[in-house]
């Protein structure tokens, strides 16, 4: 693929971690094509320079997915988004995909992807990072739960027994139990444990509780406010 660019890309990095914030920016700074910036949304002026690409942890990239969100700070109106994140479950991957996000990378992959994506998104294709990719390959060669078998199984984890959730949902047991056979055969588990802990591995159930967002004031103990680092 070819992934000239018109013009010097102008990348803001958003991480609620400061360590890895600083790597994301020392790793970018290498480029002579990138212009990074680190910064708060809420500290932009409306005469900055527009911005091409975001590079955001997940809670944050799932907020600016939302055009209104970038409408509302001018220089982020038409960024693109790319996710860089440690929540590599399917359900994550997923939601990030259904909520428009422009690439997903994971902490850990290689240094070149991150280059390449940024370059992708910027050109307005989609990137998900190889080990991304694979995993939602992955994903579409298993039979999915249908909802109900997402009901009991949501009410498995919680250690309801099958009396318990026959009652809980108002269905008769021999109804449960054919839904579990269905649950384990489709997550090729052996026991209610085992089908429970693919679930929680997958995210097929429970939502994990997200990376915090940033603060959307200055942050203590981060680069100054709109520093440039050339």
């Amino acid at each position: 693929m070819n992934h000239a660019i018109p013009h010097r890309l102008t990348i803001l990095v958003m991480h609620h971690d400061p360590l890895l914030c600083a790597g994301i920016v020392a790793a970018l700074r290498q480029h002579a094509a990138f212009e990074i910036f680190v910064d708060d949304i809420d500290a932009l002026r409306s005469d900055e320079p527009r911005v091409d690409v975001i590079i955001a942890d997940y809670g944050q990239a799932i907020r600016l997915c939302d055009p209104a969100v970038r409408a509302a700070h001018q220089p982020l109106a038409a960024a693109r988004i790319m996710g860089l994140t440690s929540n590599d479950r399917e359900a994550d991957i997923r939601r990030a995909i259904e909520a428009s996000i422009h690439g997903y990378l994971l902490l850990g992959d290689p240094l070149s992807e991150l280059i390449e994506g940024v370059t992708t998104v910027a050109n307005g294709v989609r990137y998900l990072g190889r080990s991304v990719a694979q995993r939602m390959a992955d994903s579409l060669t298993r039979a999915s739960l249908t909802s109900r078998e997402t009901e009991v199984l949501r009410l498995v984890m919680t250690g309801e027994s099958n009396k318990a959730i026959a009652r809980r949902l108002d269905i008769e047991l021999a109804t449960v139990k054919s839904h579990m056979t269905a649950i384990m055969t489709k997550l090729n588990a052996t026991s209610r444990t085992q089908a429970a802990g693919i679930a929680a591995t997958r995210g097929l159930v429970a939502e994990r509780v997200f990376e915090p967002p940033a603060p959307l004031a200055s942050r203590a103990g981060l680069i100054a406010s709109r520093m440039q680092l050339a």
